[in-house]
């Protein structure tokens, strides 16, 4: 199927499946796999990448959002889905209704559930978040604390399912907080189970813990960022390469040449004074721009890869168009121009926009909107 526009995101399904059995013999078969598909699935597509992780074993997928596990839920009947994040209390009944699972650390918000639930007649999973050091959601691991997840767990409207926390930085060298933190998940689960509280997962690891540390005795791993081919940091990849695995790349950003013009000396390319042609100049425009997540900033410091060549991207990136200079390279218009792929080949990775950006590769892929077509390489 041809994209609806001229410039769009190919996505390698080969490669997602890759990574997925990375992971899963990374992780070993008894842990089971939650694959992170939040910010539509970390720029890829949400639907096509969860059923590509569905089909590869996945035994839950996890999102941030109400409509993001909504728009899930629509396509995969019944797919188990957990929210990770907050979501309102008076979105409950839909929650229920649609079969999601909630991250829970209020005891207020527990009780409203479990309410709801129960005049549905029904019982509404809940996952609850311990707050072990990265100052964020969820209870502290403390006697108190415990108290009160038991109280929870005797709402008759509520199952809790799982318990989890999150790393601040499983991903350094030195990963001396990282086993802190893991080690006082540890402590407050057996706390809890000392009171007779078990849950059917329990789980910690994000894609760095899951590349680099050990399990410390967790069933389920949260993995986003390494399915869809890229590292938390260097420290993380040098752990996985050790082990005699790699990722491979997943996404690459595509835009063809639309127009091709030889600018005269003395103009002007794109708005204000960003770039002024001291010379002719072969000018070439991309029909994409900052509305599609290819940031302002990047003119004239970004680049493309045309025919395997490098060529700038020249003055400010407009909403919906930006420029290269083609120089001398022989171009026509119909080539197409890779702006984000794999850094092997030249092109510009993640981590170089990151660069240029000031962000983390996270966000260089995330911030593609979904007003980009989406193709995916069978």
């Amino acid at each position: 199927m041809q994209p609806t526009r001229a410039s769009y995101v190919e996505i390698d399904t080969h490669a997602l499946a890759h990574n997925f059995q990375v992971m899963r013999a990374l992780l070993g078969n008894e842990i089971t796999i939650m694959a992170v598909v939040k910010a539509n699935a970390y720029g890829v597509g949400v639907l096509e990448a969860s059923r590509i992780f569905i089909e590869q074993g996945a035994g839950y997928l996890g999102v941030a959002t109400y409509d993001e596990a909504l728009e899930l839920r629509a396509r995969f009947e019944k797919a188990p889905i957990l929210i990770l994040g907050f979501t309102p209390s008076h979105m409950a009944q839909g929650l229920i209704q649609a079969n999601i699972t909630q991250t829970l650390f209020c005891e207020k918000q527990a009780r409203y559930f479990s309410e709801v639930a129960c005049q549905l007649g029904r019982k509404f999973k809940v996952h609850i978040k311990v707050d072990t050091g990265m100052s964020r959601l969820g209870f502290f691991p403390t006697q108190q604390s415990a108290l009160v997840i038991a109280k929870i767990a005797q709402l008759k409207g509520l199952e809790l399912e799982g318990i989890f926390t999150h790393h601040s930085n499983a991903d350094a060298l030195y990963k001396t907080y990282a086993h802190e933190q893991a080690t006082r998940f540890v402590e407050f689960i057996d706390q809890l189970k000392g009171m007779g509280l078990e849950f059917k997962y329990q789980h910690m690891a994000n894609s760095a813990c899951a590349l680099s540390m050990p399990s410390y005795g967790m069933n389920l791993a949260r993995v986003g960022l390494a399915l869809y081919g890229l590292h938390p940091s260097i420290y993380t990849q040098d752990a996985l390469e050790k082990k005699g695995f790699s990722l491979r790349h997943v996404l690459t950003l595509k835009a063809q040449i639309v127009s091709l013009k030889d600018i005269p000396a003395g103009r002007l390319v794109g708005y204000g004074e960003d770039y002024y042609c001291m010379k002719n100049t072969r000018v070439g425009v991309l029909p994409l721009g900052y509305g599609d997540g290819f940031s302002k900033i990047l003119g004239n410091k970004a680049w493309g890869l045309l025919h395997g060549q490098k060529v700038p991207i020249i003055g400010g990136v407009c909403m919906d168009q930006c420029f290269i200079n083609v120089g001398d390279i022989k171009a026509q218009e119909g080539d197409e121009v890779i702006l984000l792929g794999e850094p092997a080949s030249g092109a510009m990775g993640a981590g170089d926009i990151a660069k240029i950006l000031g962000i983390i590769n996270y966000e260089a892929i995330t911030m593609l909107t979904k007003r980009l077509p989406r193709v995916y390489l069978a």
